[in-house]
């Protein structure tokens, strides 16, 4: 008999501690931002999906697939979330490869830093993996620890510090997804922005034609460079289409509709159409931009990711889901950073993948309804949810394989 009631006290008293838990939990959820408010649109992933894409924060504020949605009534979801790389593109699209329709689109996004880490700031890496244990379960998630799993996600307020003191103030409300797709924003990179402004206008002038004729000049190189390989891949490719544009040729008179969608005339300037301080806010958060994407980093293409985005394109034609590559459109205030050594590498991989695997890539990172057309920009390399709905509209006229899909579904 006491044996029994020794078990029963013990039962209740491991019933009382986790009940005490989870309510403890749900109070410091609700005081204290965990970073996972951008991840709760995970819950209602739909079925039959017909289009989608994955991606970084690039991806997750250049699509908007709401006019296909609500007006049309295709199923459609947006699998990106910020700093995402090629591996987690790929478990996720894994994990609900069996929502998809047969016949779907996936449009993969490339960015500059897709073939490297975007973070590399440990807490950054690690605020990154954390967020996977909300949305992939344990077989699907390829950093799955049990530790991780229970301290983290399930019980957080055992590894909340000093935040534990956060208890005792009145609740917090969290952005929406909307608002936090408006702009991308880390700690590090406001002081990197800050820094910048402060070079920027010590010697605006030197910097900006220095990196703007270096930038101009590789792009001119890697487009003749891809022309030629794509034309000759064409006999020996099963029907590839690489865009070495930033837009397709089905619309013969682009230059004169680029400059009416951008409205930069010949005799008018960014700063004249939208003011000297909101360029050089955009000149400082693209140095900014280039700094966190490029600096303190050895390699900028390595071979294991890559290995992931042909895993995840394999993936997807295994599947019946049709993947197509494409890079979303950055402003000149980002661009003008990058050198024509790297961007002729970029496209070299791309190509190289795109060729060898069949798949299409679309390139809108220098398309010059972009570039200077702040409008469509939350920041130098993110579009903004106006640029977001503009932009998916141009890839429903102008990316073959959604065009051929809305023609028949």
């Amino acid at each position: 008999m006491p044996m029994k009631k020794f078990i029963v006290k013990s039962v209740l008293a491991v019933c009382i501690t986790f009940c005490c838990l989870f309510y403890l939990d749900m109070m410091y959820e609700q005081k204290v931002s965990t970073g996972m408010s951008e991840v709760n649109v995970f819950n209602f992933v739909p079925h039959n999906i017909q289009l989608a894409n994955t991606g970084s924060s690039h991806g997750q504020c250049a699509f908007n697939w709401d006019a296909l949605a609500n007006e049309r009534g295709y199923e459609t979801f947006n699998f990106a979330l910020t700093s995402q790389s090629f591996l987690y593109d790929y478990s996720l699209i894994n994990m609900h490869k069996d929502d998809f329709a047969d016949g779907s689109i996936l449009f993969i996004p490339i960015s500059y830093f897709s073939f490297n880490e975007e973070a590399t700031d440990p807490a950054d890496q690690e605020a990154i993996s954390v967020r996977y244990y909300r949305i992939l379960s344990p077989r699907y998630n390829p950093d799955y620890s049990l530790y991780k799993d229970l301290v983290t996600v399930r019980f957080p307020i055992l590894s909340a510090g000093d935040e534990i003191f956060e208890l005792f103030k009145p609740p917090i409300i969290f952005p929406s997804l909307s608002e936090n797709k408006k702009n991308i924003t880390y700690a590090a990179e406001a002081g990197m922005a800050d820094a910048a402004a402060e070079a920027a206008a010590e010697s605006p002038a030197e910097t900006a034609a220095d990196t703007t004729d270096g930038a101009t000049d590789g792009a001119e190189a890697v487009s003749e460079t891809l022309e030629g390989t794509a034309d000759a891949a064409a006999s020996t490719a099963a029907e590839p289409t690489v865009s070495d544009n930033t837009t397709t040729p089905a619309d013969t008179n682009t230059a004169e509709s680029a400059t009416s969608e951008t409205g930069t005339a010949e005799s008018a300037t960014p700063e004249e159409i939208y003011g000297a301080e909101t360029v050089a806010e955009f000149e400082a958060r693209g140095l900014a931009r280039y700094q966190r994407h490029f600096e303190n980093k050895d390699e900028y293409f390595e071979e294991e990711k890559k290995q992931y985005l042909i895993d995840l394109i394999t993936l997807c034609k295994e599947n019946n889901i049709t993947p197509v590559l494409i890079t979303t459109p950055f402003t000149v205030y980002y661009n003008q950073y990058v050198s024509a050594d790297f961007l002729y590498e970029f496209y070299t991989v791309i190509n190289d993948i795109a060729l060898e695997y069949g798949v299409s890539y679309y390139d809108y990172s220098h398309d010059e309804r972009f570039q200077t057309n702040l409008k469509y920009f939350g920041d130098a390399d993110h579009l903004n949810p106006d640029g977001a709905v503009y932009f998916t509209g141009l890839l429903t006229e102008e990316v073959a394989e959604l065009k051929a899909y809305l023609a028949v579904h």
